[in-house]
């Protein structure tokens, strides 16, 4: 298979004579022609720079008239800088310093929830460390050593890419530690009123449809055995409230904000393991922007690398006067309303809503009365020395119980 194209092409376009058997020829040479076209006595079509001569001559033996039209790609670019001795003297330095360091290990990159200490102490011990040949890397014992003294491991994995050594650590789920069963109160989390109620322990002391305030009691801890005696106990409920609360948004008609759409500037580094090599002079600052970062690998011959370019991009802001119509000014409000219930309601389920739009001179202010409903049940651990037993009516037929 031809691998010219991956250099560049050369589009060409003929006239007259023997067109289709020009291409025929070329075909047979396996000469690889691509967008073959024909348009008003014309041939179109484009070939690699390495096969361009032979098409020509093969174009005069058919009496075609041939034209190159575009030259592009990698070919035309070095071609472009033929002259440029110190350019290919210093790609064929970096090509071989390249090609050195991935013969030995430049960097070890471990990855999991472990001590790196221990690790890299495990590693040297089975003869991996910054300096040792790629080709002599003993993986498996490696991965045999970590697996038998690394606590709690549940998988390992060692692989060298290039002149890194990564190494990633998995371990087991750790037993949960078993909730510590200290008897609580629930109270209230704010105001409101009681809606409904799921009690899973604990004795409820409000009813639906009464008001409470926050820090009132709801679920009690304390608890009757029915041989009067109380017992404590671990209360878990879902208490719903209902209550009300105002907000208040204001949107100008004109005013100023900060756009980052101005001057860009551009910074790179190149990332190799841990460390970081600036590929400029200076410092990578701009007062007044927006920076965004990225990072992409390093690519040699269509080949990925463990090399890392770091761009990071500062755009500045420009002072920018917008001027909103009424209906603008509205519209911007119901985002804001949105935007707020999605951020600071997310947890309740609001009931109702009340818009009320006031136009000012200056701009619209919108205030909002929400009806919002919502799990208001706080756990409250309960002090043994401080509690006082809530009255309790015990039922006067005992039989069957022993007294204590």
């Amino acid at each position: 298979m031809k691998t010219g194209m991956n250099f560049g092409t050369v589009s060409f376009s003929g006239l007259g004579g023997f067109q289709e058997k020009m291409i025929s020829e070329l075909l047979d040479n396996e000469i690889r022609v691509y967008g073959v076209r024909f348009a008003e006595g014309k041939i179109y079509g484009a070939v690699s720079p390495f096969d361009y001569y032979r098409t020509a001559e093969t174009a005069r033996k058919y009496g075609v008239k041939l034209r190159a039209e575009e030259r592009h790609g990698l070919y035309f670019t070095l071609l472009k800088y033929r002259r440029r001795i110190g350019l290919y003297m210093g790609f064929l330095v970096f090509a071989a310093m390249l090609t050195v360091l991935q013969t030995r290990v430049q960097d070890i990159s471990i990855m999991g929830d472990v001590h790196k200490a221990q690790v890299l102490n495990i590693l040297e011990e089975c003869g991996i460390t910054v300096g040792t040949p790629t080709a002599s890397l003993n993986i498996s014992r490696a991965e045999q050593m970590l697996m038998l003294e690394v606590e709690n491991c549940a998988w390992v994995d060692v692989s060298c890419v290039g002149f890194r050594v990564n190494v990633r650590v998995e371990k087991g789920v750790e037993k949960p530690e078993i909730e510590e069963k200290q008897p609580r109160n629930i109270v209230a989390s704010r105001p409101a009123q009681i809606v409904r109620q799921i009690v899973r322990d604990g004795a409820s002391v409000v009813n639906n449809g009464s008001g409470v305030n926050t820090g009132d009691l709801l679920v009690s801890g304390t608890v009757p055995d029915g041989r009067d005696k109380v017992m404590f106990v671990r209360s878990d409920a879902e208490i719903i409230g209902e209550w009300s609360e105002t907000q208040e948004f204001f949107v100008p008609f004109s005013e100023t904000i900060n756009v980052a759409d101005g001057d860009k500037k551009v910074f790179k580094w190149l990332i190799l393991g841990d460390d970081e090599y600036p590929l400029f002079l200076g410092k990578a600052s701009a007062e007044n922007s927006l920076y965004v970062e990225e990072t992409s690998l390093v690519r040699l011959f269509g080949q990925e690398t463990s090399m890392l370019v770091k761009t990071g991009t500062f755009t500045e802001y420009t002072k920018k006067t917008i001027t909103r119509s009424p209906e603008a000014a509205t519209s911007e409000l119901r985002k804001q309303k949105d935007d707020f219930e999605q951020n600071f309601y997310s947890d309740y389920e609001v009931i109702d809503v009340v818009e009320k739009f006031y136009p000012a001179e200056d701009g619209v202010r919108l205030e909002l009365e929400y009806t919002l409903q919502g799990d208001i049940a706080k756990p409250v651990a309960i002090e043994y020395d401080d509690t006082e037993l809530p009255p309790v009516s015990i039922d006067n037929t005992t039989e069957g119980y022993e007294d204590n």
